[in-house]
């Protein structure tokens, strides 16, 4: 069956304002039209979010927190209607739908109790100077601009914002083109919320509305949430301008199993973490490692546990949606052909599904990979998972490791001290011992990547600050005429500092 294709360049429509047709990617039925904001509207937008930027952080942690538990109120009456938009536009089931909901309240809730907690004044120690008291602030930057993704429109938009506005900044959002109404639905519940109008903004559009953000002189920070390629250059961007950036980018996760594993529980969890959300997850589990002795096993269960997964429109109740962004049911072919091609063995052959009109791929399952492949090293973000084997625990470090990236792991024992040896040993921002990607709902848990993967973190006490100034703040407390070290020198002040250093240090 044919499927209708999505323009590649957005649709002239309102007269001469450019716009972006939104795609039921499930259906290939057009949603709606969103404009795509200039570079002069983006300039506009932050205007409004520096001058409101005053207002907002001068109100107190408890006011903020305020506004953030209503906006959680406000999610929980309308979260059907969220879960609605959020299926509408990505392809995503009802279940993968309410599990964003789910997550942002959960991370919400985390951020409005414990952010006047975590962001006000910590007393920090002064060491042997007793005249002295320190603590340090948590500033608001300002503007921060948040460039969200499609795979999970609800969660990565939500998510930076709700600790942008709870550190005191005020934020400007792009969403991705390929699912804007998602974030344009946020901010309607931040109204409804009594959120000031000009405190969260979105300028819906294409990589130049984005490009406008990042490199507008008054956006104080840019979180990002993307590709790696895409990551780099925004990096670039900063780095050049001096303006700090969190991004949060690509991943080829591990799942590394060994003999002494429970296989019931490893082999839910690789068909969970791979196929969930049609594997369009950063975290997603795409590269899976099975000790040789169960290998066998291991991918008989998870290949007889698939064909079980009903897949299908999301009123039929199915695990398993469709793709999102057709862009990427491209990539995700090229791999699977590229790895057949050098003589990998396709379990389940996965590939478009011909039974539906929109963006669905079968679940694939890809075993005698080798590293080369493009399947095993570059990230495939679809329901395909690729497996090899391995013969001992530094062989399966050894694998785990043989990436570019490092966002999430897992590793699957029943030995208490292995696992936490070969935890400590992967490279990678996060990782989960007999459990795959429970980590992101775990809002007292930051999260980012390594390598490739991202710099900064969200998400627990690390991830609020991380969209705050530091300040340190170091008070005299006694007002002595003047300190031993000031002016003038002297001989006997210089032996004086040498007995203290051996008295102290020695």
């Amino acid at each position: 069956m044919q499927t209708t294709q999505s323009p590649a360049i957005p649709e002239m429509a309102n007269g001469n304002r450019r716009t972006i047709p939104n795609y039921n990617p499930a259906t290939m039925e057009v949603i709606d039209h969103v404009p795509v904001f200039t570079a002069a509207e983006v300039d506009a937008l932050v205007k409004r979010a520096r001058k409101a930027s005053k207002d907002w952080a001068a109100l107190s942690l408890k006011e903020r927190s305020r506004y953030l538990k209503r906006l959680q109120k406000v999610i929980v009456k309308r979260k059907d209607e969220i879960v609605h938009t959020i299926c509408e536009e990505t392809g995503k089931t009802e279940m993968d739908g309410i599990l964003e909901v789910f997550t942002v309240c959960e991370h919400l809730n985390f951020t409005a109790k414990k952010g006047p907690s975590v962001l006000k004044p910590q007393k920090r120690s002064t060491g042997v100077f007793l005249n002295k008291a320190a603590y340090t602030n948590f500033q608001p930057l300002g503007v921060v601009g948040v460039i969200s993704p499609w795979n999970y429109p609800f969660i990565l938009t939500a998510g930076p914002v709700v600790q942008a506005l709870m550190a005191g900044n005020t934020v400007v959002v792009k969403p991705s083109e390929v699912t804007p109404a998602t974030t344009l639905k946020l901010r309607e519940l931040a109204t409804e919320a009594g959120i000031p109008e000009d405190v969260l903004l979105v300028a819906t559009g294409d990589g130049p509305t984005g490009g406008a953000i990042v490199e507008h002189p008054d956006t104080d920070l840019i979180c990002f949430t993307g590709s790696t390629a895409t990551g780099r250059k925004i990096g670039e961007i900063c780095g050049r301008m001096l303006k700090p950036a969190i991004l949060e980018l690509g991943g080829k996760d591990p799942m590394v199993v060994f003999a002494d594993a429970n296989l019931e529980r490893a082999a839910n969890a690789a068909i969970w973490g791979g196929y969930s959300n049609s594997g369009q997850t950063c975290i997603s589990v795409e590269r899976v490692l099975v000790e040789d002795k169960i290998h066998d096993k291991f991918v008989q269960i998870v290949a007889d546990r698939l064909k079980e997964m009903k897949q299908g429109m999301r009123h039929e109740h199915p695990s398993l949606g469709s793709m999102t962004f057709e862009k990427q049911v491209h990539i995700v072919t090229e791999h699977l052909e590229e790895a057949r091609q050098k003589g990998a063995n396709h379990i389940m052959e996965g590939g478009r599904h011909g039974d539906f009109q929109g963006l669905f791929m079968k679940p694939a399952i890809v075993t005698e990979v080798t590293s080369e492949m493009k399947i095993w090293k570059e990230e495939t973000f679809g329901p395909v998972i690729a497996v090899q084997r391995f013969q001992s625990e530094d062989e399966a470090i050894n694998l785990a490791n043989g990436t570019t990236y490092g966002l999430n792991a897992s590793v699957w024992t029943k030995n208490k001290k292995k696992a936490k040896r070969v935890a400590r040993s992967i490279h990678s921002g996060a990782i989960c011992i007999n459990d795959v990607e429970a980590n992101y709902i775990m809002s007292h848990l930051p999260f980012g990547g390594v390598k490739e993967s991202g710099i900064g973190r969200v998400h627990g006490l690390e991830g609020l600050r991380s969209f705050t100034n530091m300040q340190a703040v170091l008070r005299d407390r006694f007002g002595m005429k003047k300190e031993l070290w000031w002016f003038p020198y002297s001989e006997s002040r210089l032996k004086l500092f040498r007995r203290v250093i051996n008295i102290l240090f020695g």
